[in-house]
Formats: C-alpha cells, structure tokens, sequence
C-alpha cells in the first residue's frame, strides 16, 4: 500500500500520535470550542494551562505522567502563591477538565483530579442597587444624543431585562423582537433564551432605533454600502462613535460613567443583573421564573438572590415591626 493509499488517521489516532503537550492543550480548548466555552473562559484557561506546562517542565514532568502526587503537589503550589479563592478555584478547575479530556482519550489510565480537595470559598453576597438608585442611574442617560440613547438602551438592557454586559454587545438587529416585546439572547455555553422587554426597555430601544443608531451606523467603514437584509440582521444592535460593535469593556465605562453623573457610588453591568433579580424577587416573583429570565443552568445560582432578599426583609422588619 503506497502513502496516498493509507487511509487519513481518525482524529483520536491523530491525537494520540501528538504527544507535544501544546498539542493536547490546544486540542483541549478546541473541544472547548466545540462545547460553547466563551472566548473569556478559553482565555483564561489557556493561561492556567500554560502555567501547568511550565510547573511540570520546571520539574522534568510531563502530561502523560500526571497521577495523585503530581496533582496535588500542583496543587499545593498554587495555594502557596497567595491566590484570591476565587482564581484559585477556578485553576484547579482547569486542572480538572484537562484530567477528564486526558483519561477520556486513554492517555491518563484513571483521573488523577478526581479525589483532588478544591479551595473552601467565602460566599459573598453580591451588592444590590437600590430602586431609587437605579432610578437616578438611569435618568442620568436622559440625554437625546445618538450616543446617550444608545447608553440609554444599554443601561435598560441590563437592568430591564437582565442581562449580562457580553449578551448585550452580542445582540444583532435580529435578535431585537420590538414587536413581540421580546429578546432572543445568547448566554454562556451557546445557550439561547427569551427575554421579555419592559415598557420602559421597549421605549428606550424605540428612541434609539429611531434617532441613534442609524446615525452611529453612518460612521461606520462600510456606511457607503447598502446592506442586504441578511447583512442587517447579523449587524449588532449597540454601535460605538465609529460604527463598530460595542465591547464589554465599553459597557463597564459607560456603567461608571452615569453613576458618577447620578452621584451614587460606582457599580458594575453585574450589578445592575443582581438588581434585576433581587428587585422582582422582593416584589413576589417565583425563584424559578428568575432562574429561567437569568439563563442559569441550575436554580443554586439563583439562590443567592433569596439571601440578598432575606437581609432586605430584616430590614424592613427592624424598622416597622413594633417588636423588631
């Protein structure tokens, strides 16, 4: 049999033949990849898993050779270094997953992360905005502007609807319902819901598709040339001064922005998510029903927000109860 009659090797035997250990990391964040891991998520474990190659060739070790001892000595290093529960946390869980994506292609004979303790984590309850914070907030983006009912829009999508700073820069035209009154989002994972929007949210969009955007999308490089339906529809909802589509980071700024206008104390996009959760869920709403508005795979995530909800109810039992 000559070289063109060999039959191509399936992708595991190709993945077995490459024993670089760059290969099976890069391999990893393409399965990754391929399970909806975020761009921020494969960013950050690219970089935990680079430090791991690092650890073991410091140590003459190697990918194939991981087991018990190696892990927790690895382990042990990282809980030296003085990491923030939270990091630490998430680069044993990096550890993890490679371990898995290793054992299941039988380059490891057993999981050596299985039986492997994880760090003991604080649970801190998120701060909540008050109403008449997020009122104030939000009526400092009272502006006519093209770029202040954009910020409008934006500020109204987290608090509004719930979202988070990346669902809204991911947003297309498409994904817009105006006449539905609805959202079509896609959260982590690739994981689409829908969204109601609220009268206010409905009225800043109206505004913004009205008299902002067409005015930000004039900016754009490719102003000159008249899009197709199709091309309209995959464009992005929230457009920066040069056309170009929004980023987290801009989202972050803006946030900060109008609460120094408003003259409350700084917040973050998340901030005005847990807003939007605790404040329906003062007000009656099923944990259940939030779980599903939030997009969280499990309704632990949402938990959260009762004990943020139980604090607000002590308060207002010690300042009306008669016997408080």
């Amino acid at each position: 049999m000559t070289v063109a009659d060999r039959p191509e090797a399936a992708p595991t035997e190709k993945f077995l033949a490459a024993t670089d250990p760059q290969g099976r990391v890069a391999a990893y964040l393409r399965d990754l990849e391929v399970r909806g891991a975020s761009v921020a998520t494969r960013r950050s474990y690219r970089s935990d898993l680079q430090q791991l190659l690092e650890w073991l060739d410091g140590r003459g070790g190697s990918l194939e050779g991981l087991d018990r001892r190696t892990v927790r000595a690895f382990s042990s290093d990282l809980g030296r270094r003085g990491y923030a529960p939270a990091t630490l946390s998430r680069k044993l869980s990096t550890l993890r997953g490679l371990s898995r994506f290793l054992t299941e292609r039988d380059v490891l004979a057993a999981d050596p992360t299985r039986a492997l303790p994880g760090p003991r984590r604080r649970r801190r309850l998120p701060r909540v905005l008050s109403v008449r914070d997020v009122d104030e907030l939000l009526a400092a983006a009272g502006g006519t502007s093209p770029f202040e009912l954009r910020d409008r829009l934006a500020l109204e999508l987290l608090y509004g609807c719930g979202l988070r700073s990346q669902e809204v820069v991911g947003l297309t035209m498409a994904e817009v319902k105006a006449g539905q009154a609805q959202l079509i989002v896609r959260g982590k994972g690739g994981k689409t819901r829908v969204v109601p929007v609220g009268e206010e949210a409905a009225a800043a969009l109206r505004r913004y598709l009205e008299r902002g955007r067409g005015a930000l999308a004039a900016s754009s490089p490719a102003a000159s040339q008249t899009p197709s339906a199709g091309r309209l529809g995959a464009s992005p909802l929230l457009l920066s001064r040069s056309g170009r589509p929004l980023l987290t980071s801009d989202i972050r700024r803006l946030v900060v922005k109008y609460c120094s206008i408003a003259g409350i104390d700084a917040a973050s996009p998340h901030m005005l998510r847990h807003a939007y959760a605790t404040h329906m869920l003062e007000r009656g709403a099923d944990l259940r029903a939030i779980q599903e508005l939030l997009g969280h795979a499990s309704v632990a995530t949402t938990q959260v927000y009762t004990h943020v909800s139980a604090a607000h109810l002590r308060k207002v039992y010690d300042i009306h109860h008669p016997r408080a």
